[in-house]
């Protein structure tokens, strides 16, 4: 399928950052957010047009990971990493002092208009079927959607989150473990 410069440009820019500290302020005017409680961990999440952030608090430490294809202020403050999301990447991180391991994969895809809608259609009945977090809303070219759904375990968390834009055709999705390692 043949890419435009603009959707090219959208499919570069988004990235995942890493963070071992809290960003909780900086997701304030946020679309929509939502906070799962275990006995080891608090996972915080919040969800904007096109990317989503999640903070993951353990008794003796933070990380935040945050799909965008947009910076914030004060990016450098406490950044672990910055990957690339578009094609395929993989990436694992301890948090230095503390037992919080991170791991992520990313995965990008422009699809043709009729692939896209299917996969919209798909994904938005999933999110409703799980009671995932989600935000729909419409770009110049259709329905965009991003969604973020979890599963909870005792000493970890796994994250899977999709974000659909319309105008490029893009489908980005993410999966996200947050695990607590006892040390060896």
């Amino acid at each position: 399928m043949a890419t435009t410069i603009n959707s090219t440009a959208r499919l570069q820019s988004y990235q995942t950052l890493l963070y071992a500290r809290s960003l909780r302020s900086e997701f304030a005017h946020c679309a929509d957010s939502r906070t799962a409680i275990q006995d080891y961990y608090t996972l915080n999440l919040f969800i904007m047009p096109g990317s989503h952030a999640c903070v993951f608090t353990s008794v003796d430490g933070c990380a935040t990971e945050y799909v965008t294809d947009n910076t914030l202020g004060n990016t450098e403050i406490g950044l672990v990493e910055s990957i690339i999301c578009s094609a395929e990447k993989d990436f694992e991180h301890h948090i230095p002092r503390t037992k919080i391991n991170y791991i992520t994969a990313a995965q990008t895809e422009q699809l043709s208009s009729h692939i896209y809608n299917d996969t919209f259609e798909e994904l938005d009945q999933l999110a409703r079927d799980q009671d995932a977090i989600a935000h729909r809303w419409n770009d110049r070219a259709g329905s965009c959607l991003s969604l973020v759904d979890i599963q909870k375990f005792a000493d970890q968390v796994h994250i899977q989150s999709y974000h659909l834009i319309a105008a490029e055709s893009l489908v980005l999705r993410t999966q996200t473990i947050f695990e607590l390692k006892t040390k060896k």
